[in-house]
């Protein structure tokens, strides 16, 4: 499963060399390549988690829709798992 840490406010140079803090707060995520590529899948239909896709194991998730992320990631993982049927225990 993903593991999140929270994060800072990334802090880049604007125009002139002066320093911006980014108003958006993130969330580091470390995940396995595979779970990854469901999330960067999950977020290309509107682009409202990733902040910032750092490696192929680290992303950069919006801090406030870190709940809905990890909600539409159970639903994703629950509906690739195979669950038996009653009919196959026999």
């Amino acid at each position: 499963m993903p593991r999140a840490i929270r994060g800072r406010p990334v802090v880049e140079a604007g125009v002139g060399g002066e320093l911006e803090a980014n108003a958006m707060p993130g969330v580091l995520v470390e995940c396995d390549p595979s779970i990854k590529s469901i999330i960067v899948k999950i977020d290309s239909a509107d682009h409202a988690f990733i902040v910032e896709e750092l490696d192929d194991q680290t992303l950069v998730i919006k801090e406030n829709m870190l709940p809905i992320l990890k909600q539409k990631l159970d639903d994703v993982l629950r509906e690739t798992q195979n669950v038996p049927d009653e009919s196959d225990m026999d």
